[in-house]
């Protein structure tokens, strides 16, 4: 029973690697093209190329970035809390 319980949270988490890294890919590709459009909208002067990485360093450390990891929070907790109601 215990060895179903693990090979189900093993499954769950390998899916959810999955997921995050597309969402992850998406999201930072999302981001770049909004930095692009910027640069071409306001008509800025310069390195384009470093202004988006510049722009892309500060979304690597932003609250955007940091929330995907609810991705794995969510799905585990929820995970565990049912198993908690359904057995005790």
């Amino acid at each position: 029973m215990i060895l179903g319980w693990l090979r189900l949270f093993a499954m769950t988490l390998i899916l959810l690697t999955v997921v995050y890294f597309l969402v992850s890919i998406y999201s930072r590709s999302v981001r770049r093209e909004k930095l692009e459009k910027r640069w071409l909208s306001e008509g800025l002067e310069g390195d384009r190329d470093a202004w988006i990485e510049a722009g892309m360093k500060a979304y690597d450390k932003g609250l955007k970035k940091r929330l995907l990891w609810l991705i794995y929070i969510v799905p585990v907790v929820a995970f565990w809390v049912i198993i908690y109601a359904v057995n005790w």
